[in-house]
């Protein structure tokens, strides 16, 4: 879809909000820029209804850097019941670093260093990303038609918060289990290397909305152990560094 003025953002958002199916991504309109797609997001949550504002940094295949935003979100203590939500065919979790910004890192020309995005952030969190895309291809239809699906995002979990130096998780052990079933066991690893990339690359988006990354949100930062698979429904706890742990259940 090449004419911008075609493109309905809140039709394509209402129809992801009522599916109650996934949706084959040809019968889907496709947002045809960066800015269409994010306004799909913006009309696909109701961010009154939220503790608190959220999104999830990444990069497109071409290296940009985007967010999705996080819907709903579970805030978790440390005696609270683990969060619900539902389950079905085809839904994963992540185990990630999320962080709660303490001051706002508006868009500007001059961008942030590293030790600037690093400055503003209050708290670091063990969380817990629920994905289940409303697509039938899910991560592998066109790019910006799944930007527009909040890359995939059905949840968060803002678990404990953590020392700061776990602003470097990199080799941290880290295991998640179902129902007692270890489904990963290993080192956490970030698809960039650093929980730190994408938030800081996000940061330096000139184009970004001037309200994104305002003090009080949470951003989490990218998969520790990549997205696994839930073959049934049931409690996922995830372990970190052995001391760490954050737990949920799928109804």
């Amino acid at each position: 879809m090449t004419d911008a003025t075609l493109f309905d953002a809140a039709d394509l958002a209402q129809r992801f909000a009522t599916a109650k199916d996934r949706i084959a991504a040809a019968q889907l309109p496709a947002p045809a820029t960066i800015a269409e797609a994010t306004a799909v997001q913006a009309a696909f949550v109701a961010p009154e209804d939220a503790p608190a504002a959220g999104y999830k940094v990444a990069r497109s295949p071409e290296g940009i850097s985007v967010a999705g935003r996080l819907s709903p979100i579970a805030i978790v203590g440390a005696d609270a019941r683990p969060a619900a939500f539902r389950w079905r065919r085809g839904v994963r979790v992540e185990a990630e670093i999320g962080f709660r910004l303490a001051s706002s890192l508006p868009p500007r020309q001059a961008g942030y260093s590293r030790d600037e995005v690093i400055t503003a952030i209050g708290a670091v969190h063990l969380g817990i990303e629920v994905l289940d895309s409303r697509i039938d291809e899910g991560s592998k239809a066109p790019f910006l038609l799944f930007l527009a699906d909040r890359l995939g995002n059905a949840g968060y979990v803002l678990g404990p918060e953590l020392p700061r130096d776990f602003l470097d998780a990199e080799g941290r052990t880290l295991g998640v289990s179902l129902d007692g079933a270890p489904i990963f066991e290993g080192e956490a690893h970030h698809p960039a290397g650093d929980v730190l990339a994408w938030l800081v690359g996000w940061a330096n988006e000139t184009q970004r909305a001037e309200n994104s990354l305002a003090a009080g949100e949470i951003v989490t930062t990218g998969s520790l152990c990549g997205a696994l698979d839930l073959a049934a429904p049931g409690r996922v706890d995830v372990r970190l560094d052995g001391r760490w742990s954050l737990a949920v259940r799928f109804e």
